[in-house]
């Protein structure tokens, strides 16, 4: 009795998902499609795109010399690969008689009834489904219908098949990519904590990645303490969604006895809606560039030192000269106290004192203590105390404005105090009179606070040179001021530049980012 064609396609299709193999799955479609057509012999083939043949991958009601002959067809060879070739059916109701037929098996076999149909899906042919039988008949259209509807269900089940085992392949090699990289590949969660990383926490930090589910470890618990603090600032707005690149960090071994540097990229990870799930980081050791900047520094700081003792050596000299002759002059016998002698010891004396201090700032940097600042309060007490300090003469004038929507910014403001004192120093010394304007104003929606300092004094004849250690056009001075400045500035990650202003005198320009500070941060407003 015939089975129900409905049935049978149903069978197929439900069928599709039961198998671990392609071909366990085909052969049971098979048994379903001779099943249903009552018909004793059929096979399947499936086509090979990039060598350009068919292969029989399973066939039932053939004998082995059979399969030998017909298990692989050229593309147009024979009545299989005219069908891919056309993607049209071709029925034949006896095959001995059929030019078309190339292999002479089916022939000694003693086949007579032929149907084969292209298995095909989303427009694609994969292969072809064949029926044969020994019995004198003719297969009818909706036996080719039948056989067209299951081909297409086989169709289906080979592009899905192909489609997960290609998807498999592709994991794998990129799987092997990531895990074989040198480079540190981690994922986070909306909160931070890492659920994968590559071997490569192993081989640098010293950490396994299998055991993250049982030692769960964050991004915040990775990084070196001296680090931790900015990376708290930033770690928000990553997983917000901020890309920020190359970042430099410090994370600690297992141990946490020491820490390796790295430099850090990281992009968002988003679900099927596009709602953030947490970020990918991808973090590439600098530990040994860190290294060798670190002694190219101390090398250049030791050098610095070294012009530093010739320039302090010159430097010092005219002030105890003029120290010395006045102690002479006051230890004569019969001298009296001379006003205008105790004047110079007292210049002469805090001169040397100024040389001293800028030798020691330079040589020995204080350690920074960023917190949170108020920009525009900073701006304005630095102004004060530059006018109550006899910074400015009667002739000049300082002029402050801040932008009213200044964030907040953090830095160490002592530091900060000391690159404006000395910036406006710069500025006052360059002029006898005029007006010195002092500015602050929030620059890339908040990210960014930007000072500026500009004179009318005699201007720029090198601009970058000012900032080396040791360079002055004054009478005396060390040339330390503006290279404090500029290593000030650069701690804080920031930049400075200096340009001559249109119309006369210069303009220092300092460019501060802001670390996780909201734009709308309440600022001070002042002119004077």
């Amino acid at each position: 009795m015939r089975t129900n064609p409905l049935a049978a396609i149903n069978s197929v299709a439900l069928g599709i998902g039961r198998f671990a193999s392609l071909t366990e799955m085909l052969d049971h479609a098979l048994g379903q499609v001779l099943e249903v057509l009552q018909t004793e012999a059929g096979g399947v083939y499936l086509l090979d795109e990039e060598r350009g043949e068919l292969s029989l991958v399973v066939h039932r009601g053939l004998s082995e010399s059979a399969f030998r002959d017909f298990d692989h067809l050229g593309l147009g060879e024979g009545l299989s690969g005219r069908v891919v070739m056309t993607n049209e059916p071709i029925v034949i109701r006896n095959l001995k008689d059929d030019p078309r037929l190339t292999r002479m098996a089916a022939r000694t076999e003693g086949f007579q009834a032929f149907a084969s149909v292209p298995l095909r899906s989303n427009f694609k042919t994969y292969g072809t489904l064949n029926v044969h039988t020994r019995v004198d008949r003719e297969f009818s259209e909706p036996d080719v219908q039948l056989l067209t509807s299951m081909a297409s269900q086989i169709g289906l089940a080979v592009a899905n098949t192909r489609l997960y085992l290609g998807l498999r392949a592709s994991e794998r090699r990129f799987r092997g990519l990531v895990e074989n990289a040198e480079d540190l590949i981690y994922l986070t969660d909306r909160d931070g904590r890492i659920v994968y990383a590559n071997h490569a926490l192993a081989l640098l930090l010293g950490r396994d990645p299998d055991a993250l589910d049982d030692q769960p470890l964050s991004v915040l618990s990775l990084t070196h303490p001296d680090d931790r603090e900015a990376m708290a600032e930033r770690l928000p707005r990553m997983l917000r969604g901020e890309v920020m690149r190359a970042v430099e960090v410090r994370f600690l071994d297992a141990d946490a006895s020491t820490g390796r540097w790295f430099s850090q990229t990281n992009v968002p990870l988003r679900d099927q809606s596009g709602a953030l799930t947490g970020m990918q980081c991808i973090a590439h050791d600098i530990t040994s560039r860190r290294d060798m900047q670190e002694q190219v520094l101390q090398a250049q700081r030791l050098a610095d030192l070294g012009r530093m003792a010739a320039s302090i050596a010159h430097e010092i000299r005219n002030p105890l000269g003029a120290i010395v002759n006045s102690i002479d002059v006051l230890r004569r016998a019969g001298a009296t106290q001379d006003p205008e002698l105790l004047n110079i010891l007292a210049e002469e004396a805090e001169r040397l004192n100024t040389i001293v201090g800028e030798f020691l700032l330079f040589a020995r940097p204080p350690a920074r203590h960023p917190i949170p600042c108020d920009v525009g309060e900073l701006v304005q007490s630095a102004a004060a105390l530059f006018r109550r300090g006899g910074g400015l003469s009667a002739a000049t004038e300082l002029g402050v404005q801040c932008d009213g929507r200044l964030p907040t910014l953090v830095a160490d403001p002592n530091q900060l105090r000391q690159v404006l004192w000395n910036l406006l120093a710069n500025a006052s010394e360059s002029m006898e009179h005029g007006r010195i304007e002092l500015s602050a104003e929030a620059l890339d929606d908040g990210r960014t606070v930007q000072i500026v300092v500009a004179d009318q004094g005699h201007g720029l004849t090198e601009g970058a040179a000012v900032f080396e250690p040791f360079f002055t056009t004054k009478a005396q001075g060390t040339g330390l001021g503006l290279s404090i400045v500029a290593r000030i500035v650069a701690d804080h990650g920031g930049t400075i530049t200096a340009d001559n202003r249109p119309g006369g005198g210069s303009i220092f320009t300092v460019r501060l980012p802001v670390l996780d500070a909201p734009a709308d941060a309440p600022g001070r407003t002042g002119a004077r």
